[in-house]
């Protein structure tokens, strides 16, 4: 299966850009469900843990860490906020909204220094 790719026209510019496209969704179940298929845990001791690990990741993003999951990538909180021009101007109104960042975990060549991504090299795509 290969990533699926649209072109849309920007809003600003007359060009065109490539924007992912989802071809399916899938919920905790079918992940539990598919890892059971895999190995010798059970659905439900897989969603245990999925869902223990999901408490443990929020606890730490909320207390300021970064969370990093070996082989999947790490995790930390970003805001975003109005910008002021003087430091002593900025207030806690000037916060609207908090949000996940994510960074794929990958390990650079320690000679050419190209990084390899767990994730996502070797991805194919289709443009639609």
């Amino acid at each position: 299966m290969a990533i699926q790719c649209t072109l849309e026209k920007s809003r600003t510019e007359e060009k065109y850009f490539a924007r992912t496209r989802k071809t399916g969704k899938i919920d905790m179940n079918e992940i539990s469900d598919e890892i059971q298929r895999n190995c010798s845990a059970t659905c439900s001791d897989v969603k245990l843990v999925l869902t223990e690990l999901i408490d443990v990741i929020r606890d730490h993003l909320l207390n300021g860490e970064e969370v990093t999951v070996n082989g999947l990538g790490s995790f930390h909180v970003g805001v975003t906020s109005d910008s002021v021009s003087n430091p002593a101007d900025f207030k806690l109104s000037n916060i609207h909204g908090v949000h996940l960042k994510f960074r794929e975990d990958a390990k650079r060549d320690s000679v050419t220094w190209k990084l390899t991504r767990n994730l996502t090299d070797n991805a194919t795509i289709e443009i639609r």
